[in-house]
């Protein structure tokens, strides 16, 4: 994805009202974030939400207590601002909530990496996808793009709970009838 340079008074209007130039999933829809409160330090290249922060993309979503929008940015030449290049990260902390189509997936910290399309949770983490099971663990490393999933658990054990789909019974082959007797 190519990202346009910004300025920082965009910068922080896109931080702070509203779609930003980013993802949290596939696809390249813009990326709406709502809290309570918005702060944007240009100087650092950081847009800070707090309270009942949602972040939304296509049919992606981060619902966290407080979330961190990280860019690159530009050194500004003679007389211009600072300018928001790219977006680098997204830092979730408090309970985090990570959902889209595939997966959902509860933890205490998020950090989504941009360049590598990856979001890495971690805390007393659980994830489920659809009536597939629920898996337990202490870190999830989901690769968005590539479809992949790794679950690991510290000193603890990965807990899978899945739950078997109904098999249908196996068709019965009809009893022949017995002979008909006859009359002597």
């Amino acid at each position: 994805m190519i990202w346009a340079r910004i300025p920082v008074l965009a910068a922080a209007a896109l931080v702070l009202a509203g779609p930003a130039i980013a993802q949290i999933g596939r696809g390249d829809a813009p990326v709406e974030i709502t809290s309570k409160q918005g702060e944007y330090l240009q100087n650092e290249g950081r847009g800070v939400y707090t309270g009942d922060v949602v972040a939304t993309q296509g049919d992606s979503r981060i619902a966290t207590d407080k979330l961190t929008v990280i860019c690159t940015t530009a050194a500004p030449a003679a007389g211009e601002a600072a300018a928001c290049e790219a977006m680098q990260q997204l830092l979730a902390e408090g309970r985090v909530y990570y959902t889209a189509p595939d997966v959902k997936i509860r933890g205490d910290r998020a950090q989504y990496d941009y360049p590598s399309d990856t979001i890495t949770i971690t805390g007393d983490v659980i994830l489920s996808r659809g009536n597939e099971g629920v898996v337990r663990g202490s870190q999830v490393v989901y690769k968005i793009s590539e479809g992949r999933t790794v679950i690991t658990a510290g000193s603890n054990r990965v807990t899978s709970i899945f739950t078997p789909a109904k098999r249908a019974p196996k068709p019965v082959a009809p009893t022949p009838p017995a002979p008909a007797l006859r009359p002597n």
